[in-house]
């Protein structure tokens, strides 16, 4: 059982959505431009501290929105996009690592 406040994962869920979306709208699949925004990673980054599997079922929730969404990009330009974003400096959140963003991304799609 999470201890966010309710309504917390929700926004933070539908603010990535909304950011994905924007994102892959005005700059395709262009990684350094896909670059989301710092306050949506630097809430996935404390959402993933306090416990991780509720990050991840934040990011399986967006993605599969995000593949169901008109314009939006594919679940995989999705995911590209959240990993690059992940391995940014969010103070008080370090960065990411490549390999570290990739391997929660990947876990977040299977729904682990």
């Amino acid at each position: 059982m999470s201890s966010f406040p309710p309504g917390v994962l929700a926004t933070i869920r539908h603010a990535l959505v909304l950011n994905l979306v924007h994102s892959h709208r005005r700059f395709g699949d262009n990684l350094p431009a896909c670059d989301l925004y710092p306050d949506i990673i630097r809430s996935l980054k404390w959402v993933h501290s306090q416990d991780p599997k509720a990050a991840d079922d934040v990011v399986w929730g967006a993605l599969e929105h995000v593949a169901g969404h008109e314009g939006g990009p594919d679940p995989e330009a999705a995911a590209r996009c959240l990993s690059f974003s992940l391995t940014r400096h969010t103070p008080p959140f370090e960065a990411w690592s490549e390999d570290q963003a990739d391997r929660f991304v990947a876990a977040a799609r299977v729904g682990s």
